[in-house]
C-alpha cells in the first residue's frame, strides 16, 4: 500500500518548488508475541508466552524512566518506531541505552515499526502538533495490538502524560502510569528508580509536597531559548561550557569566544542551578562589581542560613556547617577584578550524568517501609547535594550508591534525583575501584556475546611457530598502558613500566600485535569495541 504526501515550498532562489514523498505501507510486520498465531512461523518473537501484560510505552517514558527499564525486572515491551524516532532526536544518550535492550537478546524488548505498518499508520491531522500526533500514533498501535492478541493477553499503555492517559481510556484502552504499574509488581525497591514527573505530568501518588504552601524562590528563571538564541545574537549573552572548579565547587568559569576570556561565576545563586560541562548563555555583571575575590571557600551552601522550607523528617532539616568565608587581601575594599564576573541566565545543553557518593549522615526516621528523603553527596565536590527519595534507606546507609539527576526546580535548594544502584560498601577495594572508574566514564560492562563469537575458538594459546620467533619476546606477564588520547578509536600505542632488581625502571613501548590486527581487520564488532578490547 503506499501513502504519498505533497507540498510546496520556497526555495533559496525563491522559486517555488513541489515535493511528492511517497510512504509505503506494509501488512507483514509481526506482532512478537511468542503464542499468536496471526502471525507467520518464521517472524521474530521476543514477548513471552507467560507474560503477564505487554506494555506499550510513549516517548516521555522511555526518555526519563531509562533506569526503570533496564531493571531485569520490566520485561514484554514494546517499543514503536515512532518513540524511537522521536527519542533519538531528543537524547540520542538514551537512545543508544534503549537500543542495546532491544539487541540484546536475554531481554525481552521488541521493535515494532508501526509507522511502516498499514493498520497502524496515521496520517497528520489539520491543526495539531506533532507530539499529539505522536501521541495518536502511540494510541492506535496500542489499540491494534489489543485488537491482534484479544484474550490472550492484556496491552497495557503506560504513560505519565495525563492527556494521553485520559484519552486512552476513553478510547477503550488499558492505560496506566509508571508508578501505579511499579507498585503492581509489589517489588518497593524499584519505586526508587520511577522519576517523579514533572507538573505537566500525571502526579505520583505516593509524593505528598508536605511543604507550606509560601515557598521562596531561590534561584532565578531560566531564560526561553527563543530569548536566549536572540540575547546571543546582539551580544547580551555569552554562550560557553561551564567548568566548576574542583576545588571550589562555588566558582566557576565559562570560556567565551565572543569576548576571547574566561567569565567568572561565583556562588551558587550565580549559577544558577548549572552543571559541570553544561553549556550555558552567561550575561556579564556590570564593571564594579568585578572584584577580584582572593578566595571563596565554603563548608556548605553559601545561604544556608535562610529559611528555606523543606520536607519534614528530611535529611533538608538536618543540622548544617554554615561557616561560609569570603576573604581579600587585606582589610582594605576588593580592588576591582581585570577577569570579567557574570551570572548564568539558561541553560542550552544539559550535562547530567549519573554520580557516586553516599547519602549525608541523618537520624534513621521511625518506622520502616516508608518514603524517606534523604541527601546524596556525591565524590566529585563539583555536584552539588541531590536529594532523593527512598524507601529502602536502612540499606543505604554506608553504601556506595549511584543517583541520577532529575530535575532542579526554582524552590529547591538542592537538584531532586532517584536512586539507581548501590555499588558495594564504603571502603571496599572493589566498591572504591568501581566508583573510579565509573566516575571517570570507563566502561567495565562485559563484552557481548557478538564481540566475543569474533575470537578464536578457546582454548586458544600461541603457536610453536610464534613462540619459537627469535624475533619475537613473550611479554604477556607485563602490565601495560594505553597512552593514546581519550576518545581515540585506533589504541595501538602503549607502554609499561618495570621495577628492575638494581632500583632502575625499565620502560617499554608496545605497538598492536599482529595476530590481533589480522583478527580486527576482519570483524567490525570488535571493530566497534576496539578501544575497550585493547584497555583490558
Amino acid at each position: 500500500m503506499l501513502q504519498s504526501k505533497s507540498f510546496v515550498k520556497k526555495t533559496k532562489q525563491g522559486r517555488i518548488q513541489k515535493v511528492v514523498r511517497e510512504h509505503y505501507l506494509r501488512d507483514d510486520i509481526y506482532c512478537g508475541f511468542v503464542p499468536c498465531t496471526a502471525c507467520a512461523a518464521a517472524a521474530e518473537r521476543k514477548l513471552g508466552a507467560a507474560a503477564a501484560a505487554i506494555l506499550v510505552v510513549d516517548t516521555n517514558v522511555v526518555l526519563h524512566q531509562i533506569d526503570l527499564l533496564e531493571n531485569p525486572a520490566i520485561e514484554d515491551v514494546v517499543l514503536l518506531s515512532v518513540v524511537l524516532d522521536e527519542v533519538k532526536n531528543k537524547n540520542l544518550s538514551v537512545f543508544n541505552r534503549i537500543k542495546a535492550l532491544c539487541i540484546n537478546k536475554a531481554r525481552r524488548f521488541y521493535v515494532f515499526a508501526n509507522e511502516q505498518h498499514r493498520d497502524t499508520y496515521v496520517k497528520d491531522m489539520v491543526g495539531e502538533s506533532s507530539n499529539d500526533r505522536n501521541d495518536r500514533a502511540i494510541r492506535v498501535a496500542a489499540r491494534w495490538y489489543q485488537s491482534h492478541l484479544g484474550e490472550s493477553v492484556k496491552v497495557l499503555l503506560i504513560t505519565n502524560d495525563r492527556d494521553n492517559k485520559r484519552k486512552a481510556i476513553e478510547e477503550g484502552l488499558n492505560a496506566e502510569t509508571v508508578e501505579s504499574y511499579v507498585r503492581s509488581l509489589a517489588q518497593p525497591g524499584l519505586l526508587d528508580l520511577v522519576v517523579v514527573p514533572t507538573s505537566g505530568d500525571v502526579s505520583m501518588e505516593d509524593v505528598d509536597d508536605h511543604r507550606p504552601s509560601k515557598k521562596k524562590v531561590i534561584y532565578n528563571e531560566h531564560k526561553p531559548m527563543s530569548e536566549i538564541t536572540s540575547g546571543l545574537r546582539c551580544g547580551i549573552y555569552h554562550q560557553g561550557k561551564l567548568r566548576v572548579n574542583r576545588y571550589n565547587p562555588f566558582e566557576a568559569y565559562v570560556g567565551s569566544e565572543s569576548i576571547g576570556d574566561e567569565i567568572v561565576i561565583r556562588g551558587r545563586s550565580n549559577m544558577n542551578r548549572a552543571f559541570d560541562g553544561d553549556i550555558v548563555a552567561v550575561e556579564l555583571l556590570p564593571q564594579d562589581q568585578w572584584h577580584e575575590s582572593k578566595s571563596f571557600i565554603a563548608d556548605d551552601d553559601e545561604e544556608e542560613e535562610e529559611d528555606v522550607h523543606l520536607v519534614p523528617n528530611s535529611a533538608d532539616d538536618a543540622p548544617r556547617n554554615t561557616n561560609s568565608t569570603q576573604s581579600t587581601v587585606g582589610s582594605s575594599a576588593p580592588s576591582i577584578s581585570s577577569r570579567p564576573v557574570g551570572r548564568v541566565m539558561g541553560i542550552i545543553k544539559r550535562n547530567w550524568n549519573s554520580y557516586c557518593g553516599s547519602l549525608q549522615p541523618m537520624p534513621m526516621p521511625a518506622g520502616s517501609g516508608g518514603v524517606a528523603h534523604a541527601l546524596f553527596v556525591s565524590k566529585d565536590r563539583r555536584v552539588p547535594k541531590i536529594r532523593i527519595q527512598t524507601r529502602q534507606l536502612e540499606n543505604l546507609v554506608n553504601k556506595r550508591i549511584v543517583v541520577a539527576v532529575d530535575s532542579w526546580d526554582v524552590l529547591s535548594r538542592y537538584p531532586s534525583g532517584h536512586y539507581v544502584r548501590t555499588i558495594g560498601d564504603i571502603g571496599d577495594k572493589e566498591t572504591e575501584t568501581e566508583v573510579v572508574l565509573i566516575e571517570n566514564d570507563i566502561n567495565t560492562r562485559p563484552f557481548s556475546t557478538q564481540v566475543l563469537a569474533c575470537l578464536p575458538p578457546l582454548p586458544w594459546t600461541l603457536s610453536p611457530e610464534d613462540l619459537a620467533n627469535p624475533n619475537r619476546q613473550d611479554l604477556r606477564q607485563v602490565r601495560v598502558f594505553s597512552v593514546d588520547p581519550p576518545g581515540c578509536r585506533d589504541i595501538d600505542d602503549a607502554l609499561h613500566c618495570t621495577l628492575l632488581p638494581n632500583g632502575n625502571f625499565e620502560v617499554g613501548v608496545r605497538i598492536l600485535e599482529q595476530f590481533l590486527l589480522q583478527i580486527l581487520l576482519f570483524s567490525s564488532n570488535l571493530q566497534a569495541n576496539f578501544s575497550c578490547f585493547l584497555s583490558w
